[in-house]
């Protein structure tokens, strides 16, 4: 075989190992290009997780913000309609007291009690939410509140009928009929003969009521009925019931309690108590 034969044999050897190399090498670009692909859809779908983890987190943070806000809300206005209700029942009790010191007729007498039967209702329900709200450490002091608050009402509502009672007595005094002046003047007497000579009670004295029974027997039917005459003994042979230590102690323990309450609600509602 001539040059030029071995020449053309050997550029065709070199061209069929030419054809399969290129192959080789577009299969290499192909699975490089694939394996950048992938790597790129790889790193997008990584980014896109992320952004939407932090579009979820963010969601979360804002909904989880809303509804604290939204219960610090609900928890400022039942702490405050509380403090209100506590104080108001013993200002309708003491204002109660004040009016039955003058005439007032039993419709009045009758509406009175109403209002202030409707503010322990008022508090008492006002107590059930801070309960259900919390935290223990505010709805404890606010029960005593509560219980202190009704003693308080109670002795508030029977000085209001010793008042009542006191202020008939003396009216009669007034009065120009000189039957009923004069027996009203004797049950004075007899009532303030239940105090001690030092105008101290002692309780180790025994107390004679029949002269006090006797004076109010002999006043005109219906003047003073069996609860203000009742008042009007226990007032004296003790003490009214606003001067009484049980009254004194109640007060005591709603003041201490409602600090107690004030300071805890700022705690719970700001974190800190304020100064």
């Amino acid at each position: 075989m001539d040059l030029q034969g071995i020449g053309a044999l050997s550029a065709a050897g070199i061209a069929g190992i030419a054809i399969p190399a290129s192959m080789l090498i577009g299969r290499w670009q192909m699975r490089a290009a694939l394996r950048t692909a992938e790597a790129t859809s790889q790193a997008g779908l990584a980014q896109a997780e992320a952004a939407y983890r932090a579009a979820l987190d963010a969601v979360r943070a804002q909904a989880d913000a809303t509804h604290l806000q939204w219960r610090r809300g609900i928890q400022r206005e039942a702490y405050a309609s509380f403090l209100l209700a506590a104080n108001r029942v013993q200002e309708l009790g003491e204002r109660f007291v004040v009016d039955n010191e003058a005439a007032l007729s039993p419709e009045a007498v009758r509406a009175g009690r109403a209002d202030i039967d409707d503010a322990l209702a008022a508090l008492k329900a006002a107590q059930t939410v801070i309960e259900l709200e919390g935290p223990d450490d505010v709805a404890a002091p606010a029960a005593g509140m509560t219980d202190a608050v009704q003693v308080l009402g109670y002795h508030l509502g029977k000085q209001a009928v010793y008042e009542r009672a006191w202020g008939r007595l003396g009216r009669m005094v007034d009065e120009r009929t000189p039957g009923v002046s004069a027996t009203a003047v004797r049950l004075m007497e007899a009532l303030a003969g239940l105090r001690s000579p030092g105008g101290r009670h002692d309780p180790e004295a025994r107390i004679d009521a029949q002269p006090c029974h006797d004076a109010w027997s002999a006043l005109p039917p219906n003047t003073l009925d069996d609860d203000e005459f009742r008042a009007l003994l226990e007032g004296w042979s003790s003490r009214p019931p606003t001067s009484s230590t049980a009254y004194f102690d109640a007060l005591g323990r709603f003041r201490e309690k409602e600090a107690s309450f004030v300071r805890a609600a700022k705690i719970e509602l700001h974190g800190h108590p304020a100064a």
